[in-house]
């Protein structure tokens, strides 16, 4: 591929990052920091080997001055994260939906109590048996303030509104959302683009029809929603009872990503006008 055609697509993959970036407000000056950071690393895996990388190699394959690069070498900027229940939330949902314990004999997720009664399962039995390391109250409170759970009468007992976790677009599980699912989508979809001829790639397929009616959209979307929604719950059932089995040996430690993305609301781009034309 010639650079100068990967330009043209960087700058359409960069368009929807600038209007995060505009959004919640990070400047130039904070992305181009972040861009050098990660051009450095892209460096470093290059090769698999950072001492035979030269600082004067590192800045010709980058661009970056070779100050930037000492300065890396020295400190890698990496950025402190904090204990996020987001997975912890995810969890509790996924097991809630597929555990018999936690399901009524229509397989529809039961309402819990906080504290089960031995007879009774309550939300401290769901958080336990995802063997998830919080709190129940942590995880419960994070469920209830991205909507996903809803208190009962007198706050005795908890139901499960949505099977799928969709955090409030204005928390900060949502940036997580947004990080984890983007960052994964792209790392799957730069690898099946630098393959090699003779490397298997990853599945990666996606669906786009032009030319449809707004009725034809909402047909469509209604039924990529439907079978969307199931397709993840059977893979989300049995991907959890695979865990339990392989979650005893230490050395089980691979990742098994699915992401279904809908666009239903887009319009074909308007095409540009010729240049004699533009005014």
């Amino acid at each position: 591929m010639k650079s100068d055609d990967f330009e043209r697509v960087l700058q359409n993959l960069l368009a929807p990052l600038a209007q995060a970036m505009i959004a919640h407000g990070v400047p130039l000056n904070s992305a181009n920091q972040a861009l050098k950071a990660a051009l450095f690393d892209a460096a470093l895996q290059a090769t698999n080997d950072d001492k035979k990388l030269t600082d004067s190699r590192i800045s010709l394959l980058t661009g970056l001055h070779r100050k930037d690069v000492r300065q890396f070498r020295k400190s890698p900027g990496s950025v402190p994260t904090k204990r996020s229940t987001l997975n912890a939330s995810s969890l509790a949902i996924a097991l809630w939906t597929t555990d018999t314990r936690f399901l009524d004999s229509k397989g529809r997720p039961l309402p819990l109590k906080h504290l089960g009664d031995g007879d009774t399962p309550g939300f401290d039995d769901l958080v336990r048996a995802a063997r998830i390391d919080l709190p129940s109250a942590t995880v419960l409170d994070a469920l209830i303030a991205e909507g996903a759970v809803e208190k009962g009468e007198q706050n005795s007992s908890v139901s499960l509104v949505d099977s799928a976790l969709v955090p409030n677009p204005e928390s900060s599980a949502m940036l997580e959302v947004y990080e984890k699912n983007l960052v994964t989508h792209f790392q799957i979809a730069t690898a099946n683009l630098l393959a090699k001829p003779d490397q298997p790639r990853e599945f990666e397929r996606a669906l786009h029809v032009n030319q449809l009616s707004e009725d034809s959209i909402r047909k469509l979307d209604d039924l990529a929603r439907k079978l969307s929604q199931s397709a993840l719950m059977q893979l989300n059932k049995q991907a959890l009872e695979f865990q339990n089995e392989d979650r005893g040996d230490g050395l089980n430690n691979a990742r098994f990503s699915i992401g279904i993305y809908i666009a239903s609301k887009q319009h074909n781009p308007p095409e540009k006008p010729d240049e004699e034309n533009s005014q």
